[in-house]
């Protein structure tokens, strides 16, 4: 049986901008070849289909949202009909599955109307939607009844040379840490459920069903070290929290499909029996990778007897290739590539509207302290929309570096940004909230910013705003309070502050739960439309740093 998984496509119908470095020859530096791209993708998914005619076609989570242009302006309807063409049949929810609350995710399913009218025209923007022919599996997220909002699992049952029926079960989840990930107003009232227990009830069903090839497709993963051999499965060094969930699984699971880091990777990692490991897959993001997954079942009792993948590069012919004889590109699929040409027409008159200006690139990569220049500019613009309104002014304003999606570049010499790059590196259009916290309160958020298993987020302060941080400390105290600096003065444990954050902050995103105990919550603007002003007032340079300092 063949398995074709991707993860994370996050509605990138078009090639991402920025080529991807891939191995040369021994010896030689990396180069950089375009990848990507869902007619592309659809090309490769029908050649592996061609080599074995048993085959699955599934995802992991992230369809959709955190989405280019192309997709989002049309709530992501495009995205899921790129992946109706390429012929997916099943996917789990990831977490951006419920940005838009539980409302949206299961029109994705099931289809209708979307409820707003955000272009301006008839609510059904792209006509009657028919939502995802392929199955989204939800098999730990539970209503107020305790039911799963979507089907827990996915089978499918192959005749092979007409012997008995072979099956392949799928059990799709999202991670348990969703609720920190999304605006908690749009899942209010459901439950993440811990992904170990419920895979391996789930799996348990399964069985007594019969079914004796299990497929975890998760919405959480790994992180290979940087500059991993990813040939070698036994893959030294991995971490993330996908390694404590594989520890616990129960041994009937056969694979486990991931995603959610977007890393590539395949690696064999231990259970909790230390003579058996599992076969962990991941394909990056943003439909730069394919895996191409190969199990054999036995014949008389449907068991896996091995599991064996790649990771396969979709090279596309976007721009002048590199090496053609190791990195052969791949023709676009027609159909695909209508659908896609038909709302990259649709949205380029928009994409392409100049919106402002920049000095040069604006980077979104965080360096070893935390700062990033793209989320020091967001803060800045936030502080100075909040700053035009008497009741909305704000002291300072943060930024979580996981809402800055894309970095921003000028598109000629006179410094120009459009309408479609900003979209990209905000695509999320939430409100910004101003809120009133004390000077204890601030210190307590910022120690948030790390968590006991081992995730991170560094926030990104506006100018004026400054903080130093201990990496050796324990957590709980990693912030030198002293450090902590509102226009060069060290806070008052008790003073009163308004801070400014986009809505996602403000509903305790990323598990920043003090923001929760904010007082005087005032809401304005869009975060988007908030960076476009700003832009479209002056040439904006790259921030100076020292905003935050890290201590060893």
């Amino acid at each position: 049986m063949k398995l074709i998984a991707l993860n994370d496509f996050h509605g990138n119908l078009l090639p991402p901008r920025d080529p991807t470095l891939l191995p040369d020859r021994p010896g030689q530096p990396d180069i950089p070849v375009p990848l990507g791209g869902a007619s592309y993708i659809s090309t490769a998914v029908a050649q592996l289909k061609a080599a074995n005619p048993r085959n699955v076609v599934v995802a992991a989570g992230d369809l959709i949202s955190a989405s280019p242009l192309q997709s989002s302006l049309f709530h992501d309807e495009p995205a899921i009909a790129v992946m109706n063409g390429i012929g997916l049949e099943f996917s789990a929810v990831g977490n951006h599955e419920f940005d838009r609350g539980r409302g949206a995710l299961l029109r994705m399913q099931r289809g209708g109307c979307a409820e707003d009218g955000t272009l301006g025209q008839d609510t059904c923007v792209n006509g009657p939607f028919p939502g995802a022919a392929f199955r989204y599996m939800a098999a730990n997220v539970v209503d107020e009844t305790g039911t799963p909002l979507l089907p827990a699992v996915g089978i499918k049952t192959f005749i092979v040379d007409g012997r008995m029926p072979l099956s392949i079960g799928f059990i799709g989840l999202t991670l348990e840490g969703t609720p920190e990930l999304v605006n908690r107003t749009g899942i209010a009232g459901l439950r993440f459920l811990d992904e170990a227990e419920t895979i391996n009830r789930e799996a348990a069903a399964l069985t007594k069903q019969g079914v004796r090839a299990i497929v975890v497709l998760i919405h959480e993963g790994g992180e290979p070290p940087v500059g991993a051999d990813l040939d070698d499965e036994s893959c030294p060094g991995f971490a993330g929290a996908i390694t404590g969930i594989v520890a616990k699984l129960d041994p009937a699971i056969d694979l486990v499909i991931s995603g959610h880091t977007h890393r590539v990777y395949r690696c064999r990692l231990p259970t909790a029996d230390p003579a058996r490991t599992i076969l962990v897959t991941g394909a990056g993001s943003a439909g730069r990778y394919l895996t191409d997954i190969d199990l054999q079942l036995a014949a008389d009792t449907g068991d896996v007897l091995s599991a064996a993948a790649r990771n396969v590069p979709i090279v596309n012919d976007s721009a002048a290739n590199v090496r053609p004889d190791r990195y052969p590109p791949l023709a676009p699929e027609p159909k695909v590539a209508a659908i896609v040409a038909e709302f990259d027409r649709r949205s380029r008159e928009r994409s392409l509207q100049p919106v402002g200006r920049i000095a040069s690139a604006l980077s979104r990569q965080q360096d070893t302290a935390g700062e990033m220049p793209l989320g020091y500019v967001i803060a800045d613009a936030q502080l100075a929309a909040a700053a035009k309104q008497a009741d909305r002014r704000a002291d300072f304003a943060l930024m979580n570096p996981g809402g800055v999606r894309a970095e921003l570049a000028p598109l000629d010499a006179a410094g120009t940004v459009t309408y479609g790059q900003v979209y990209t590196v905000q695509p999320f259009g939430g409100a910004l909230m101003t809120m009133t916290l004390s000077g204890t309160q601030i210190d307590a958020l910022l120690e948030q910013q790390w968590r006991a298993d081992g995730r991170y987020a560094i926030l990104l302060p506006s100018q004026g705003f400054e903080y130093a941080w201990r990496a050796s400390a324990p957590l709980g105290a990693r912030i030198d309070p002293a450090s902590i600096r509102l226009r060069g003065k060290p806070l008052s444990p008790t003073g009163r502050y308004r801070v400014n954050v986009n809505a996602f902050l403000a509903n305790g995103g990323d598990g920043f739960r003090v923001l929760l105990e904010g007082t005087e919550r005032v809401e304005f603007g869009i975060d988007r439309d908030v960076l476009i002003d700003y832009l479209s007032a002056q040439p904006v340079k790259p921030p100076k740093l020292g905003r935050i300092r890290r201590l060893d």
